[in-house]
C-alpha cells in the first residue's frame, strides 16, 4: 500500500516507522492507533492532514480433495466391423490404415484437488483537523480452481495470496488516487449531421463534432439522439454541466438504456471531480 501511495506522487508520505517513534515518544500504545482519537493525536504531533489505518481481515489459502465419478471412452479390445463382419480400418494422422478400435462408455473415479483462496483487506483515513473518516472500505478477491490430481498443476498459494493482495491494494489506491479511466462510448447513427460528427469525433476533432450536434439539436430539438451525441462530445471536452444537461434532455425525450447509463456516468465524474478539486484545495 505504501509502495502504490508513494508511486502515485499524489501524497507525501510519514513512513510507519516514524509513526512508531512518535506514538512511543508520548506513550500512545499501537495497540490504540485503530482508535479514531487516538489517530487524530498522532496525526496532529506527526504534523499530518490524515492518518490512514488498515488491517487484513482474511490472508488464507485452504486445500480440500475430493472424488467425483466422470464417464470414459475404454477400448473393448476388439474392432469394428461392418455388416459383412469384416474389419473397418480408418487412416491415422500420418495417412495409414490402421484397424478402428471398438470403444465404450464407463464411470470411473477421478481425485480432484480445490484450491481456494480468501484475500480481505479493511481500511479507514481519518482527516487529522476533523476528526472525520475521509474514506472507508473493506475489499475482498477470492481464488478458486479445481484440478484433477495428477494431470494438472493449481498456481503456489504464495502466488495466488499475492495476486489477491494486488488486487485488493489496487482498489483501495485507485479509491484514494485520482487516475485515469477509460470510457467506451457508442454513438447514436441517424442523419448527415449526426454521422457527420461522428465521423469528425473518431478523428479527434471534438469542437467540431460538437458545433455540428449542436446544429442539429437547434434544427430538430425533439430528436434524442442528437442530445445524447452532443452530451458525449461536451463529456469528451469536460464540459461536465453541458453534458449532463445534453444527457438529462436526451432521457427526457426518450428513456433509453443508452441514454440512461450516460446521464449517470457523468453525474458519477462530476462528483469525482467535486471530490479531486477539495482534496487539492486541502493539500
Amino acid at each position: 500500500m505504501i509502495a502504490r501511495l508513494w508511486e502515485s506522487n499524489f501524497y507525501t508520505l510519514v513512513e510507519r516507522s516514524e509513526l512508531q517513534r512518535i506514538l512511543e515518544e508520548h506513550a500512545i500504545g499501537m495497540s490504540g492507533v485503530v482508535d479514531v482519537n487516538t489517530a487524530v493525536e498522532a496525526g496532529k504531533l506527526l504534523g499530518v492532514d490524515a492518518i490512514l489505518l488498515g488491517e487484513v481481515i482474511q490472508y488464507q489459502v485452504e486445500d480440500s480433495k475430493d472424488h467425483r465419478k466422470v464417464k470414459r471412452k475404454v477400448w473393448t479390445g476388439e474392432y469394428e466391423r461392418d455388416a459383412k463382419g469384416n474389419i473397418i480400418y480408418e487412416k491415422n494422422l500420418f495417412g495409414g490404415k490402421v484397424k478402428k478400435k471398438k470403444y465404450k462408455e464407463v464411470l470411473v473415479t477421478e481425485e480432484i484437488l480445490t484450491r481456494s483462496g480468501t484475500v480481505t483487506v479493511g481500511f479507514r483515513m481519518v482527516d487529522v483537523r476533523t476528526a472525520e473518516i475521509r474514506a472507508t472500505r473493506q475489499v475482498s478477491h477470492t481464488f478458486q480452481r479445481t484440478v484433477v490430481v495428477g494431470k494438472e498443476q493449481l498456481p503456489a498459494r504464495g502466488e495466488i495470496l499475492n495476486q489477491l493482495l494486488d488486487k485488493c491494494v489496487n482498489e483501495i489506491v485507485n479509491m484514494l488516487v485520482p487516475h485515469e479511466v477509460q470510457v467506451t462510448v457508442q454513438f447514436e447513427k441517424g442523419s448527415d449531421a449526426l454521422n457527420r460528427g461522428i465521423e469528425l469525433a473518431k478523428s479527434g476533432l471534438w469542437d467540431k463534432a460538437v458545433a455540428v450536434w449542436e446544429a442539429a439539436v437547434k434544427k430538430n430539438p425533439a430528436d434524442p439522439r442528437a442530445w445524447y451525441n452532443l452530451g458525449i462530445g461536451y463529456e469528451a471536452l469536460l464540459q461536465l454541466d453541458k453534458a449532463e444537461k445534453a444527457f438529462d434532455r436526451a432521457v427526457s425525450l426518450k428513456t433509453k438504456k443508452l441514454y440512461i447509463q450516460a446521464l449517470k456516468r457523468v453525474r458519477e465524474r462530476k462528483r469525482e471531480m467535486q471530490k479531486l478539486q477539495r482534496q487539492l484545495q486541502n493539500r
